[in-house]
């Protein structure tokens, strides 16, 4: 018996040394772990631990982002789940949101909050002189990700200080998107821009996982000469001065 109590003994202690190891465990230790289980993600310079931690630099398909921010909840492991806010910040991207893991390892995010550059779109629009200027910023309401593919998501973006430089650079109004899943899964949008300024934009767009289609008509609101001078260089021009623009490729082209 007494071999017993102290064979329960020395589990209870174990099991405390455990909790305390993982309670306290620190971020730089688990990452070299499981590094590898990251894919695309590399991280430097981290401190903190698992459950709160900073990182000097994060990447993604060797993108420089900025600094990551994270802080985990320690109660939701105790039914397999995950929930944690993350912050990556850099000199021109910001990003913040809440994620949760269920424990069946659908993977939720909400009121995901987004300013990135407008360049990072450059691929889509494919035309190699042309440079997109501003910024892009909205939130995503609600995106749901299951086996790795986007189940849902809803939400809205503005593209502020618009314009473009290359054979001809012109400021446009502020564009406007606002987008959701559809039943199959794909996702679809519209973009408009605000009415405030020399470029009137009416357009939509889908993406799904084998890749993306846009399609848009642009035209110079009163008769702006400089607007007019850059879509010239931008889609088919139209019988009316307008510029027809249809885009499509894969999501990847835009990491």
């Amino acid at each position: 018996m007494k071999i017993f109590k102290w064979f329960l003994g020395l589990l209870v202690l174990a099991g405390l040394v455990l909790g305390f190891i993982l309670w306290t465990l620190p971020a730089d230790v688990a990452y070299r772990h499981f590094a590898d289980k990251l894919g695309p993600v590399s991280l430097v310079g981290i401190r903190g631990t698992v459950w709160n931690g900073h990182a000097d630099g994060i990447s993604v398909f060797g993108r420089d982002l900025g600094e990551l921010d994270w802080r985990v909840e320690k109660w939701p492991l105790l039914t397999q789940g995950i929930r944690a806010d993350l912050r990556i910040r850099g000199a021109d991207i910001d990003t913040s949101g809440l994620l949760e893991r269920d424990y069946s390892g659908v993977m939720r995010a909400n009121d995901v909050r987004f300013r990135v550059p407008a360049s990072l779109f450059a691929g889509a629009v494919d035309v190699p002189s042309l440079k997109l200027l501003g910024q892009v910023s909205g939130t995503l309401t609600q995106v749901q990700l299951k086996d790795g593919l986007v189940a849902m998501a809803n939400g809205h973006a503005r593209w502020s200080d618009a314009g473009v430089s290359g054979a001809a650079e012109a400021r446009f109004s502020d564009i406007l998107a606002e987008f959701a899943t559809r039943p199959d899964s794909s996702m679809a949008g519209t973009l408009a821009d605000d009415g405030k300024g020399n470029l009137e934009v009416n357009g939509s767009f889908s993406a799904s996982a084998t890749g993306f289609q846009a399609e848009a008509f642009l035209s110079a609101r009163n008769d702006d000469a400089r607007v007019q001078e850059a879509l010239r260089y931008i889609g088919e021009a139209q019988p009316d001065g307008s510029a027809h623009l249809v885009i499509s490729g894969q999501l990847f082209k835009l990491l």
